[in-house]
């Protein structure tokens, strides 16, 4: 029986929450800050957007991460991005909610990089013997203090 799951990772970034929003809603930039992609040299990414915003397509595939996509499903200007991504394994395919947090507050902007979905037995395994979310969480962390350096580098 499938296992719902969620992790959440937070940063404090001193930039404005709509310049924030904006490079974070476009996937053109995403390898600015992405921390899976420097865990992987052979990986290749495609963007595919008309225009940053719904409906705007990150693909990636690499030898060690995988292949997978991230599609722009909603926004909220300027405090929330959702996307879903996709993991494409080799017999089945995993999906998983995202979403990106930006509110403004006295001390900067703060960004939540939030994940959820459900995972079978060997999505179990990983998590419990593998240490899946902790991982994950600090995958996040990593690329929130990238986004934080970028974006305050960017002033």
């Amino acid at each position: 029986m499938p296992e719902k799951y969620s992790l959440q990772t937070s940063i404090v970034i001193n930039a404005p929450a709509k310049k924030v929003y904006d490079l974070m809603l476009d996937l053109n930039r995403f390898d600015d800050w992405n921390p899976f992609k420097t865990m992987d040299p052979s990986v290749t990414t495609k963007v595919t957007q008309s225009k940053a915003g719904p409906g705007a397509l990150y693909e990636y595939k690499g030898d060690r991460i995988g292949r997978g996509q991230q599609v722009v499903v909603s926004v909220d200007k300027p405090s929330l991005i959702v996307s879903e991504m996709s993991f494409f394994g080799k017999k089945k395919i995993n999906v998983a909610n995202i979403e990106f947090r930006i509110h403004e507050e006295p001390s900067g902007t703060l960004v939540t990089w939030y994940m959820e979905g459900e995972r079978g037995p060997g999505g179990k395994f990983m998590g419990v013997v593998l240490g899946f979310d902790k991982m994950m969480g600090k995958s996040f962390a990593t690329g929130l203090a990238s986004l934080k350096a970028l974006m305050e580098s960017e002033k």
